[in-house]
């Protein structure tokens, strides 16, 4: 049995105690440690690691925040979390410096959790302040937080679950104390790791279809000088799907009319894309034929279901003009275009009734909503205007200045300065938050 590669992301301290847990699973697992001096290295440490990697795991939620923000893997991610229990180890370490302690200061752990863990040891809660943080945050900012409150004597000791942070305030002389994951807590996750492993193995042999197709093929075939032109570019497009169903190991049919759909499996066609990104026989295809051509790719469980992913994936294509491959996924997750910047990643689907109020008071629909969370994710606080909306979403540049317009009436995004491109009136650029665009 092949072992599972699982990426340990964190700073020192935390990464050893992983990998020393990670011992009792060596028979299943193969670690790679991957040690940062701060979170936001981790959008470079995905993109040089994640060809090696099964499964990420992050020694907390912020630089899982951080992976996630970053959307440059598709590779199932998990953290190890701190949960109450975690805070025991500072109660004993207080309790050993035998002197009682009046008030406190928190990061990562909410007000109830803290107050349970107290209750739970029996132990008085004193007066305790708390950083509250949605997404992302910084070392940096966290240290400021409980240094001022240390110097303006409102918090006696400060408790942090961040390296940088502690090492900062022990330097400043702060009675702090570092929260460690629990050893229990870090085993609960390499066995969720080992579930979501054996379950990816599984995705690896589900059925991909994809439908290849020429561009507006009848217009083709009307304009050409005779029907061998039209034959002789079938021909050569033929050849080249040949090579690349060879290459995936897949059996290739033609459907006539330029329509081409290949046979494979996900585990190839995911190998050969990098995970859904590049897709080599565009480029080819792109250099060799004076046509343009489309394709869609879908995953499923069953013949029936891959098939209706691919010809979702085409549709989808299509409507995006030409030259476009997209890609849908077994969950009607929508990635594409490939072998292009322009590339999202999002869901078909929109369950969430929070969601769907966003997207009414945004007057769009729950697909589009996901497209827009999905390109202000990957923008990551870069300024945004309608005509770089629009290429991203595909829409006019008219319905891309309305819909950040928007965005600013309801309290989501704000003008930031102009561009000014050429002739032509000044671009407004738009600031957009994500703490308040949330679904």
């Amino acid at each position: 049995m092949r072992k599972i590669k699982l990426a340990i992301v964190g700073p020192s301290d935390s990464v050893s105690l992983i990998e020393e847990v990670g011992q009792e699973f060596v028979d299943r697992i193969q670690l790679i440690s991957c040690i940062y001096n701060d979170a936001s290295e981790v959008p470079e440490t995905i993109a040089r690691h994640d060809a090696d990697v099964d499964i990420w795991i992050f020694s907390g939620i912020v630089p899982y925040r951080y992976a996630i923000a970053a959307a440059n893997s598709t590779k199932p991610k998990l953290y190890v979390s701190h949960t109450g229990s975690s805070i025991y180890r500072v109660l004993l370490e207080l309790s050993r410096q035998n002197r009682p302690i009046s008030s406190m200061s928190f990061d990562t752990f909410s007000s109830k959790d803290i107050a349970e863990t107290f209750s739970d040891a029996a132990v008085s809660l004193p007066k305790i302040y708390v950083k509250d943080y949605i997404g992302i945050v910084s070392a940096a900012e966290l240290t400021d937080f409980h240094l001022a409150l240390w110097k303006q004597g409102k918090a006696e000791v400060a408790v942090t679950c961040f390296l940088a942070t502690y090492l900062e305030l022990k330097r400043h002389g702060v009675n702090a104390f570092r929260i460690w994951p629990t050893r229990s807590n870090i085993r609960s996750i390499l066995n969720l790791a080992l579930t979501k492993a054996d379950a990816l193995f599984s995705k690896a042999s589900q059925i991909a279809i994809q439908h290849i197709a020429i561009d507006e093929y009848d217009e083709f075939s009307r304009e050409a000088v005779s029907g061998y032109a039209v034959l002789k570019v079938e021909l050569q497009l033929q050849e080249i799907l040949v090579r690349f169903a060879e290459q995936v190991q897949g059996a290739m049919i033609s459907q006539g009319k330029g329509h081409f759909t290949i046979y494979s499996t996900r585990g190839a066609m995911e190998a050969i894309t990098q995970g859904f990104s590049n897709l080599p026989v565009v480029s080819e295809i792109s250099r060799c034929l004076s046509v343009g051509v489309s394709g869609g790719l879908g995953f499923g469980d069953t013949a029936y279901s891959a098939n209706e992913n691919a010809g979702i994936a085409l549709g989808i294509a299509r409507r995006k003009g030409k030259n476009k491959w997209m890609v849908v996924l077994d969950d009607r997750t929508v990635i594409g275009p490939l072998n292009s910047e322009l590339s999202l990643s999002y869901s078909l689907r929109s369950s969430s009734s929070d969601a769907m109020d966003l997207a009414k008071s945004l007057n769009v629909s729950g697909t589009t909503l996901n497209r827009l969370l999905s390109v202000f994710h990957k923008l990551d606080g870069a300024t945004v205007g309608a005509e770089t909306l629009a290429q991203y979403l595909s829409m006019t540049e008219r319905n891309a200045r309305r819909l950040l317009g928007n965005l600013a009436a309801n309290g989501m995004a704000v003008e930031s300065g102009e561009e000014t491109s050429g002739a032509g009136r000044p671009r407004k650029m738009y600031r957009i938050d994500l703490t308040k665009l949330r679904a």
